[in-house]
């Protein structure tokens, strides 16, 4: 993830013309020394460091990216806050409730722009789908349906990195996959009322890097049952073990007045049905049509690398950042901000408290 923050930073001008900011990277830190000292060669980083507290006492540092275990986030985010630093920090914003608690506080303390690496919320795609809630176009909605897929832990020799420690992770994949689409829904439906889940562990052991079998705590696929606060009643599937899969995230709502359904797999077309078209005579003119939403980014005067072009998974990426830096160059904060990320994850901590128990949670957080 951190080569992906830099990509963006450094091509920022190549999406957007005419920025009225310069991204300058100055210092860039992993735990390894050496990993760090090659990657500032790399990608023309000023200094390398293995101790971050080095990039919160520099004066010509006033973006902190946080893309680390969640396990330091909260450490490293207050931190940063504390130094007066605007922050931008990967999902998910920490592990426990208590964690997300102080990360807000240092945040209205600091007066700084912060923001939460929902990255998916800034794709042509999700944009569109997000007007069409705002323009009333599904009337009331009913219910909706997401899947978001992977295949990387089916294999049984995948060694338990930390991604599969709870302990480093503060779950499975609830956490690491699922919290996108919480806050996809929660982005284009509204708040949560009541939420169920149920998971599994494919493989209850897992070699660790060493080769030596250690167990696994950290789930491999996840069903959530959810009522909105709209009434809206759905579903979330998240899985790191769909045969076949590669980034699978897939959306349908379903309303009054229309439906939509839309697959990351073809990602520059958005299907609609509006139950506003006549229906007569034999269908009418009914029926599900593609919008093309491809490249369009509205922000991107550059149209880079063309608006009818296939948006990458880089993409999203790209315009979050920019997004951010924007809000960091007019001074106004950002959404999502570190106020969403702790919302979700305390709605990801209330449904590990039912896994796998049959019974709701109550979302009033």
């Amino acid at each position: 993830m951190g080569k992906t923050h830099t990509y963006n930073y450094v091509n920022m001008p190549l999406f957007y013309d005419g920025l009225p900011f310069k991204v300058r990277l100055v210092g860039i830190c992993n735990r390894t020394l050496s990993k760090a000292e090659r990657l500032r060669e790399d990608f023309g980083f000023e200094f390398a460091t293995s101790d971050y507290h080095d990039l919160l006492a520099r004066n010509d540092i006033q973006v902190i990216d946080v893309c680390t275990p969640n396990n330091v986030h909260r450490e490293q985010i207050v931190n940063a806050l504390n130094a007066k630093k605007h922050v931008y920090a990967d999902k998910p914003l920490c592990i426990t409730d208590g964690e997300a608690d102080e990360i807000l506080t240092a945040a209205e303390a600091s007066g700084m722009v912060h923001q939460m690496a929902f990255h998916n919320r800034f794709y042509p795609w999700s944009m569109k789908i997000k007007l069409l809630c705002d323009e009333g176009f599904f009337g009331q909605a009913i219910s909706f349906r997401t899947t978001y897929y992977h295949s990387s832990n089916i294999k049984t020799k995948k060694f338990r990195g930390w991604k599969l420690d709870a302990r480093l992770a503060g779950g499975g994949t609830l956490v690491d996959m699922g919290s996108h689409v919480l806050d996809l829904i929660y982005h284009f439906l509204g708040e949560y009322n009541r939420l169920s889940l149920d998971s599994v562990i494919l493989y209850p052991e897992r070699p660790d890097e060493n080769g030596n079998m250690v167990k696994v705590e950290a789930e491999d696929h996840i069903l959530v049952n959810v009522r909105m606060k709209s009434g809206a009643l759905g579903t979330i599937e998240v899985s790191k073990i769909v045969a076949g899969s590669n980034d699978d995230l897939a959306v349908e709502i379903y309303g009054t007045k229309g439906a939509l359904r839309f697959n990351s797999m073809n990602p520059g077309y958005v299907q609609v049905y509006d139950m506003r078209e006549p229906e007569a005579p034999i269908g009418g003119t009914r029926g599900y049509r593609a919008v093309e939403t491809m490249n369009k980014d509205p922000e991107s005067k550059s149209n880079f690398p063309g608006p009818r072009f296939c948006p990458g998974w880089l993409r999203g990426h790209a315009a979050s950042q920019y997004y951010f830096m924007k809000c960091v160059h007019e001074n106004r904060q950002a959404v999502p901000s570190l106020r969403d990320g702790a919302y979700i994850q305390k709605i990801m901590n209330r449904l590990y408290t039912v896994n796998n128990r049959g019974i709701w949670v109550s979302m009033n957080v």
